[in-house]
């Protein structure tokens, strides 16, 4: 019982490191006039921290400094020390321990105390439940998926044996990027050994820090407490693909926080409704998407594509100068993921041949058909995609009168690259509808939450009633 107890400690230790690094970037990214909310600060803590100490981790492997906590964790103190400080001048810090507290307050009282309806308080318990299922589930099991094991997990255990970036003794796409195997690794150094159940512990996190995102945007786009919460929960627990992935140690759900944090800013930034700093969380949150998974850069492509022909739809003013900031946070996330790919190129890894054959127009046709009926079938997404489909038709004239311009291009640009990488992929007729069944909820996943975001269309009040 005592060691159960000190290892919960050490892990929870190493998680709350990983929130108090992103807290610390987020307080120096953001200008004293930023209107986030301490919510909101807190949620893109998380993605933030896992980004900031993954690639600390890389620069060290470049080093050949080994991984250990005080190589990791030491050096950040003087980044979190003076950003506390900073915090706490602004009045930031207060506000962050009264949400957390409060937010805790919330859960376990299930709203009683903070003049939640019935309603929504069965919301919010079944959100609890939810996460609850998904926390035990992950601490309960070993790696069982074939990611897991094959893939992110190994990696994971390579690099804790060898206390740095060592692939010398396998071959696990090498070239892949490794935000989720270092993160692992440094809850192993946490917890004092390979600890899969406890490393997993990580996923319900990532998962409950994408809701509460998903979340907050709904609220910024003007819906109410009770349609926002129920908004979220139909997002959470429609198909199994998106609860599955809060208990499997796949980086598909870090690449889903990414893109989701990227996209509802970009979208609140087209409508003019971003708060000062975004800019920055944008860049940082593209350069994730390219350092969770080798799909990352083509979806941060996707997003600076979007927003760029709504502005030049749209012609909103200056809109000139609009595409070039669009452009240069694209340009930022590719810098962010420049090392990794450096360090690929020293290692002489092929990218990508294992994915990327010819074009082959037979698998072009039979992926559409078959991506169709991924988005209704209900195992993988319940209602979701019809769902988010049917909203965009509901806006009506705003589809190309204002920014939801912007959601549709999202959707139709992503689901026209799931596709096209099905076209490109080098597989036998027998086995590529087997291949698309694989991989295409996991595909669909990375964008679901921001596609999401267009549930709000047909239930926000209309501008005149604000």
């Amino acid at each position: 019982m005592i060691d159960s107890f000190v290892l919960f400690l050490r892990l929870s230790a190493g998680l709350g490191t990983i929130l108090l690094v992103g807290y610390a970037l987020v307080v120096l990214l953001l200008p004293r006039d930023s209107t986030f909310t301490s919510l909101e600060r807190l949620a893109f803590a998380f993605g933030l921290g896992c980004l900031g100490l993954s690639l600390w981790m890389l620069l060290l492997g470049w080093l050949q400094v080994p991984l250990a906590l005080l190589s990791i964790a030491a050096p950040w103190l003087l980044l979190v020390l003076p950003a506390l400080w900073l915090a706490g001048r602004r009045g930031w810090l207060p506000a962050e321990v009264a949400t957390a507290r409060r937010l805790t307050q919330t859960v376990l009282t299930l709203g009683r105390g903070a003049g939640f309806s019935r309603s929504e308080q069965v919301l919010l318990l079944l959100l609890t439940l939810a996460l609850v299922f998904a926390a035990l589930r992950a601490g309960l099991y070993p790696f069982w998926a074939w990611d897991e094991l094959a893939t992110w997990g190994l990696k994971a255990k390579a690099f804790y044996l060898a206390r740095g970036i060592d692939l010398s003794r396998l071959d696990a796409h090498n070239y892949y990027p490794n935000l989720v195997p270092l993160l692992l690794t440094y809850l192993y150094l946490w917890v004092g050994g390979i600890n899969e159940p406890l490393g997993k512990l990580l996923f319900p996190l990532c998962g409950a820090g994408t809701l509460i995102l998903f979340y907050c945007f709904l609220r910024r786009l003007d819906l109410e407490r009770s349609m926002a919460l129920a908004i979220t929960l139909f997002l959470f627990l429609n198909g199994a693909t998106f609860l599955t992935h809060f208990f499997i140690a796949y980086a598909d759900l870090m690449l889903t926080w990414y893109h989701l944090a990227a996209a509802g800013l970009l979208y609140l930034w087209s409508k003019d409704a971003a708060p000062p700093g975004s800019a920055a969380i944008i860049t940082c949150c593209c350069g994730g998407m390219a350092w969770s998974k080798y799909e990352g850069w083509p979806l941060v492509l996707i997003l600076v594509l979007a927003a760029v022909l709504t502005l030049l739809w749209l012609r909103p003013p200056r809109f000139g100068s609009k595409i070039g900031r669009v452009l240069l946070m694209g340009m930022g996330g590719w810098f962010i993921s420049l090392p990794w790919r450096q360090f690929v190129h020293f290692h002489g890894w092929e990218v990508g041949l294992d994915h990327v054959g010819g074009f082959y127009s037979h698998q072009l046709v039979q992926g559409a058909g078959l991506v169709l009926k991924a988005l209704i079938w209900i195992p993988y997404f319940g209602l979701l995609w019809p769902a988010i489909i049917l909203s965009l038709i509901l806006s009506g004239r705003a589809l190309l009168k204002t920014p939801v311009l912007f959601l549709a291009l999202l959707v139709a640009g992503n689901l026209a690259a799931v596709v096209l990488a099905f076209a490109i992929v080098p597989t036998s007729a027998a086995e590529f509808p087997l291949y698309v069944r694989a991989t295409v909820d996991r595909l669909l996943l990375h964008v679901a939450p921001s596609c999401a975001l267009a549930l709000s269309l047909p239930l926000a009040p209309p501008p005149t009633s604000k």
